[in-house]
């Protein structure tokens, strides 16, 4: 039977909000909690090699959904609801942290919306890889080295030690972001997550974004969330979609019955948009 790596069922998100009594003839220092949920009902299961694209507009709940999965919510502001399982066991949001951080260094990568700014600008790159490796794996001496010296090679960066321990600052952006998926990679991760990892970034990052996925893809048993605006994105990287809308998981089927027949009204809407943008960039290509 495959792996299966996570699993939501019923997941929800409130968020707490602090109403003064006072506007119940109550006196002011009295408070009660209002309860409004920001995310409700997602239920979804994601085996080993699956590849799930997330998008749906701005504020739907897409990026909540995964802070929601990582347990990054504080717990003073929001509640949880329903279960969310990283390899069937570990439920993040009920775990003490410690206990929480362990879980996420063993067994999940997150690549965060502004990943080109993600590395300490004051240490070398490759100490900052082999870093990692000691930390996550406990590899140390010529073989951290090795292993970080491959990892680099493999995503286009060379293998010149001298040139892959420059500052991150004298690194392009297209190179700060190849350093960053491998940052991800190395601890050989059982999920990776990627929250809008080109969105703050040109098109040609962009592009570039998209072509280090496709060659992690392609070279790793990967389970991938990738979290995106654009279908069209979805497309070239994922297996399934998911449409997050207004709090609610609308849609979830295959890329290529999505593209044939979007079941939901958001999921339309985002598709013609999808085919909208395309058909402009071909047009304004023929002028």
């Amino acid at each position: 039977m495959d792996e299966k790596i996570l699993s939501l069922k019923n997941f929800g998100i409130i968020h707490r909000n602090k109403s003064e009594g006072k506007s119940l003839g109550r006196p002011a220092k009295d408070e009660e909690l209002s309860k409004d949920y920001k995310l409700s009902n997602v239920s979804f299961e994601l085996y080993r090699c699956n590849k799930l694209g997330i998008t749906g507009s701005s504020g739907g709940g897409k990026s909540l959904l995964i802070k929601g999965i990582l347990g990054s919510l504080p717990k003073e502001n929001w509640d949880i609801v329903g279960e969310s399982k990283i390899l069937g066991e570990y439920d993040l949001n009920r775990m003490k942290d410690a206990e929480r951080r362990e879980v996420l260094k063993k067994y999940i990568s997150y690549i965060p919306q502004d990943s080109i700014n993600a590395l300490n600008p004051y240490v070398g790159v490759l100490d900052q890889i082999c870093r990692e490796i000691e930390f996550t794996r406990g590899i140390k001496g010529s073989e951290c080295m090795e292993l970080a010296i491959e990892w680099l090679e493999k995503l286009g960066l060379g293998k010149d030690r001298a040139k892959l321990n420059l500052l991150p600052k004298e690194f392009s952006g297209g190179m700060r972001q190849r350093a960053v998926f491998v940052m991800a990679m190395v601890k050989n991760p059982k999920l990776l997550i990627a929250d809008e990892p080109s969105s703050a970034l040109d098109v040609i990052n962009q592009l570039n974004t998209l072509e280090i996925l496709q060659t992690i893809g392609e070279n790793q048993d990967l389970t991938l969330i990738y979290v995106s605006h654009s279908p069209g994105m979805i497309k070239k990287l994922c297996d399934d979609i998911a449409i997050v809308s207004k709090g609610e998981l609308v849609e979830l089927q295959s890329v290529e019955k999505f593209f044939e027949s979007p079941k939901s009204d958001e999921g339309l809407r985002l598709l013609n948009a999808s085919k909208e943008l395309i058909s402009q960039g071909e047009n304004k290509g023929n002028e």
